[in-house]
């Protein structure tokens, strides 16, 4: 009697993988509902720049009854983006200002995109976090070439206390920006004219905050012997 119990116990449990296997298969087979999605990584609503706001987008591989919720780090909804809105396939351009559902700011923080889909019956928490930040970086000059020939490098090496990238304004102008979002890095510029040229430096974050500018400080071109 023994026996035969042990033997079903096992006819079960083969039966049971053989099923949730069909049944993961069915569901790679299965079109996925959100073929595609970008949550811009960080933004500040008070740069007064290009990343005021942060871009979501979603490509449905159907048209579908849709609800866009921004969550903060618990969990909690601070913001619908969509609700019950019946988007079309393809793809869906949203935006969000860093307000809540009252209108007020949001504070700075992680939040993440979640999409219900009431047709496919699925919730989706999409995989990149927005970075809501708004304060701004902190430049510390360390030091510069400060004689140079027309056209040669100016080497200028700064920390920042976040990454961020380097900004050198020359005469009031921006003249150079790095590309690095190193906390510690080297800026260069190729002055075209012999002259004294007063300089100064900033950092701009992730989010598009810029800092505030460094002392200025003095790089003299002199004309090639």
């Amino acid at each position: 009697m023994g026996r035969h119990a042990a033997t079903a116990i096992v006819l079960l449990l083969l039966v049971g993988t053989a099923v949730a296997f069909a049944e993961t298969e069915r569901l790679k087979l299965k079109p996925t509902p959100i073929e595609e999605s970008f949550v811009q990584p960080a933004f500040s609503p008070v740069c007064e720049c290009a990343t005021s706001s942060a871009e979501i987008r979603i490509r449905l591989s159907r048209a579908d009854t849709t609800t866009v919720r921004i969550l903060d780090e618990s969990g909690k909804v601070v913001r619908t983006l969509v609700d019950g809105k019946r988007l079309p396939r393809g793809r869906t351009v949203l935006e969000w200002d860093g307000r809540d559902h009252s209108g007020d700011p949001a504070p700075d923080g992680s939040y993440s995109v979640e999409v219900q889909l009431d047709q496919a019956d699925r919730t989706f928490k999409l995989p990149r976090l927005i970075a809501l930040d708004t304060v701004a970086p902190i430049v510390r000059l360390v030091s510069y070439t400060d004689n140079v020939q027309p056209r040669q490098r100016v080497r200028i090496f700064y920390r920042v206390n976040e990454p961020a990238h380097g900004v050198l304004f020359v005469g009031g102008r921006r003249v150079a920006l790095t590309n690095t979002k190193l906390r510690a890095a080297k800026l260069q510029w190729r002055p075209q004219r012999p002259g004294r040229y007063r300089s100064e430096l900033a950092a701009v974050d992730l989010a598009g905050n810029l800092g505030a500018r460094t002392p200025p400080f003095e790089v003299r071109v002199t004309p090639a012997a």
